[in-house]
Parts: structure tokens; C-alpha cells; sequence
């Protein structure tokens, strides 16, 4: 009863967070309904999961939620994302019912709605941890939020139907309930970081990476307690892995391995069209050993066109070479360049819209690297890294801070060292973007008088224009 008491309390939002989000839900709320309109005669009337993909095109973004909700199927990378498709299946089952009484497939609609939820709630835990773990004003809290949802591939993340929403929610509210525990002394229980570790982990498995950081710089020595290792640590991580192994081999593995019969079935087929073409045609080969080894030989130099125009698809050219085509390797990037990627993507797209290319996909028509026309657009990325430094500087002494910092510095090893999703690396961006406006927080909390004044009226600014310019530019997309 008391734990229920504790998620009540946490999930009530307060007269002044409502006030506070309003801006914000309306803005969200408006990009939504632009985006169900987008979509809505096609996706409306329809019950072929493949046409999600076919035209969701919006920045690399996958439509997999969508189709999830139309048939429910294990559509996500079950070593990834191990029970993200569980947990739509509540929701797939409302929209069979919602189908089954207005003929509509509702999916888009129902995802709206959990994503609007899921805005105002990350409003409230970003928000709340300015307020109360950081130690901001009113004003102060409300433009750092504000700040961290005019991301560009911030507020993109809360309105298309990717896992990643529900990953910043649950970052956002774990980092959160850390903060609360530092500053009152307390310590994540087994039961809490168990928990946490599993929603967290189950949308995507890296988070739950996050949790364990998280759950380390909170509880300290006591992290390392043999029980608190093994049943808080241990043993969820070997769950959450043995039920994603599980789903690999029991649905999975023999759905590819039909595949896989089926593209040897169809590669059998066209050879045999070779042989009988050969045989039909030729008038110096006369006998079948012959007819097979010049069929042979055409047909693997089809093979091989074949595979040079695949080459030069975005599909391939921008995927990057990873360290090896076998288990995790086949993830990794070691071509795609870092500099590159760092200040057009990673720290330009991803809060910055580029007007070339607008929210194309690198995988379909979309270059790896697209630069701004003018050097003003490069000033966002400079402002926000003097901001972030300084905060930094100033919150230096801060566990809370560290332990986002670690938070941080996992997913740039993983992008930027691995490569991990380097060449679409600005979809990740809501994994970790929101670090950087909790530690200009702890600039704005230490600095007073004329220089917080001048530094409040900056970062309003630059919130500001990330709101018009990236609206804009959605805008026109979701109108066009």
C-alpha cells in the first residue's frame, strides 16, 4: 500500500506543472494532429503492416509501433528492444477493438495520445528535477525544460511512433527518483532498481545500462552488497537477456530461416532460367556441362551488377562498415567520419533542423553528412557547449551531475567510439540531450545578479529560436 501511495504521488501533477506545460502541450499537440493528418488516408485504411514502412519516411524514424498496433508481431530487434512489443500488446488489442467498431485502424490515433502523455509527463520529471534536485527558481526551470523540448530531434521524438519516447520518459523519471534519493541519503532498494532496470531495458537495452550507472552513483559502496548485486543486478539483467534469447529462437530464428529458404528458392529459380535461356540461344555450346559453366558465369555477373547498384543505394552507401557481418559487430560503424557526424548531426541536426534534405532518411534518400548554408547556423552549437561547459564547471562537486555525465559519456563511446547508429546518429538525440540543460542548470543556480539576468535572457532566446526555426521547418514538412 505504501509503494502505491509513493506512485500516486509521484504520477499527480501539480496545479503549477500544469500551468507550466500548457505552452508546450498545445505545441505538441498540434504537431500530433499534423502528423496524423499526414498519414491518415493511408495509414486509416489499412491492415498491411508492410505499408507503414513503405510510406513512413520521416528522418529514419521506424513506423514499427504503428504496425505493431495493427498485428501485433515481434517486429523490433528482440535483443534490443526485448519487451517493447509486450508492452504494446495492451494497446493492439484496443485498437482490434477500436477497428472492429468503426472499421479505421485507430493506431495513429492511440499512439498520439500516449505520446502527448508521455510530453507532459517528461515535462514534469525534467521540470521537477530543475526544482527540486537542482535547486532552480520557478522561471529558471520552466525556460531549461522548455529548452531541452525545442531539441529538434527532441520534440520530433514525441510525436512519431518510435521507441523513443517512451526511453526519455523513463530516463527522465529514473534520473529523477536519483536525484531525489541523493538528496535525502536514501538508496535504490533491490526491488525498485529491478524494476526500473526492466522498463528501462526492455524498450531498449542500452538504458538499462543507464539504470545500473544510475543506481551505482546512488547507492555508492552499498551497490556492490553481494545481494544487491545479484537479485537487484545480476539476475534481471540474466532475465531480461534469457527472455530476448528465448524470443530469437522460438520466433525469430525460424522466421528468417524461411526467409533465408525462400531467397534460395528464388536464387535456384533464376539460375534455372539461366540454363534454359543459354540452351535456347546458343549455337556453339553442344553439350550440358558447357551450358551450365557459360550460364554460370552470366548469371554471377548479374549477381555482381546486381550488388554494385545496390552499393551505390543510400541504403548501403550510408550504412557504414562496420567491424565485422556476425552478431553485435554488424552494429558498429568504423567509416562513417567522426567530425564529421559530431558537428552536422550529433550536435547539429539534432537540435538544429537542416533545411536541405528536410527530415529525409540517410537509409533512402538522405546524404550522411548534410552541412547548414550559412555559418549561423553553427552558432546554436557553440552557445550550447559554452552553456553546458560552464555548467559543468560550476556543478563540478555535484554526484548528480557526475553520475548524468557518465550517462553521457556511455552513449558517445557507444556513437561516436563504436558507431552505433553514427550515420543516423540525431535520432538518438533523446537519449541523452537532456543532460545538457540539467547541467546548465548548475550554472544559472550558482551565478546571481546582472550575469544570471543576462544568462536567462540568452538561454531564453536560444530556446526561442529553436522553437520558431525547428517548428517551422516540421511544419512545412508535415504540409507538404
Amino acid at each position: 500500500m505504501k509503494t502505491l501511495f509513493k506512485i500516486f504521488k509521484l504520477l499527480i501533477i501539480r496545479p503549477g506543472e500544469w500551468l507550466a506545460s500548457a505552452p508546450l502541450m498545445v505545441y505538441f499537440t498540434i504537431l500530433n494532429y499534423l502528423l496524423v493528418s499526414k498519414y491518415a488516408d493511408v495509414f486509416m485504411h489499412t491492415q498491411k503492416t508492410t505499408d507503414f514502412f513503405s510510406h513512413f519516411t520521416l528522418s529514419g524514424f521506424d513506423s514499427l509501433i504503428y504496425s505493431t498496433l495493427t498485428q501485433w508481431h515481434l517486429a523490433f530487434f528482440v535483443h534490443r528492444h526485448p519487451l517493447l512489443a509486450d508492452m504494446l500488446w495492451p494497446l493492439s488489442q484496443l485498437n482490434s477493438l477500436l477497428y472492429s467498431w468503426t472499421g479505421l485502424n485507430m493506431a495513429q490515433v492511440i499512439v498520439a495520445v500516449l505520446l502527448l502523455l508521455m510530453t507532459l509527463y517528461s515535462f514534469v520529471f525534467i521540470r521537477r528535477t530543475m526544482r527540486e534536485v537542482v535547486g532552480l527558481g520557478r522561471i529558471d526551470s520552466n525556460i531549461l525544460t522548455n529548452l531541452t523540448f525545442s531539441f529538434a530531434f527532441i520534440t520530433l521524438t514525441y510525436i512519431v511512433p518510435d521507441h523513443f519516447a517512451p526511453s526519455m520518459t523513463l530516463l527522465t523519471l529514473t534520473m529523477y527518483l536519483a536525484g531525489k534519493k541523493m538528496q535525502k541519503g536514501k538508496t535504490f532498494t533491490i526491488f525498485q532498481t529491478a524494476v526500473l532496470f526492466l522498463l528501462t531495458a526492455g524498450v531498449t537495452m542500452s538504458n538499462g545500462v543507464k539504470t545500473f550507472i544510475m543506481a551505482l552513483f546512488t547507492n555508492g559502496k552499498r551497490f556492490w552488497r553481494p545481494g544487491y548485486l545479484i537479485f537487484a543486478v545480476l539476475l534481471p539483467a540474466a532475465a531480461i537477456w534469457g527472455y530476448a534469447q528465448w524470443q530469437q529462437d522460438k520466433y525469430i530464428e525460424p522466421r528468417e530461416q524461411q526467409k533465408a529458404a525462400k531467397r534460395r528458392a528464388q536464387s535456384h529459380a533464376e539460375f534455372q532460367a539461366y540454363v534454359k535461356a543459354v540452351a535456347d540461344t546458343t549455337t556453339t555450346l553442344y553439350d550440358s556441362a558447357s551450358v551450365y559453366l557459360e550460364a554460370k558465369r552470366r548469371y554471377q555477373r548479374h549477381l555482381w551488377e546486381v550488388h554494385e547498384r545496390n552499393m551505390k543505394d543510400p541504403w548501403n552507401a550510408n550504412k557504414g562498415k562496420p567491424i565485422s557481418k556476425e552478431g553485435f559487430g554488424a552494429w558498429t560503424d568504423i567509416s562513417t567520419p567522426r567530425w564529421e557526424s559530431t558537428v552536422e548531426n550529433l550536435l547539429g541536426e539534432g537540435f538544429l533542423l537542416h533545411r536541405d534534405y528536410l527530415l529525409e532518411d540517410c537509409l533512402r534518400t538522405r546524404p550522411a553528412i548534410v552541412p547548414y548554408r550559412s555559418w549561423f547556423s553553427y552558432v546554436h552549437e557553440v552557445l550550447l557547449l559554452l552553456l553546458f561547459a560552464a555548467g559543468v564547471w560550476y556543478g563540478r562537486r555535484s554526484r548528480f551531475l557526475w553520475m548524468l555525465l557518465s550517462c553521457l559519456a556511455f552513449d558517445l563511446v557507444l556513437h561516436l567510439g563504436l558507431g552505433f547508429g553514427l550515420n543516423e546518429v540525431y535520432i538518438m538525440t533523446a537519449h541523452w540531450a537532456f543532460v545538457i540543460p540539467v547541467a546548465i542548470g548548475f550554472l544559472l543556480h550558482h551565478v546571481k545578479g546582472l550575469h544570471h539576468f543576462s544568462l536567462h535572457i540568452l538561454i531564453a532566446l536560444l530556446t526561442l529560436w529553436l522553437w520558431i526555426w525547428n517548428g517551422w521547418l516540421i511544419t512545412q514538412y508535415m504540409t507538404h
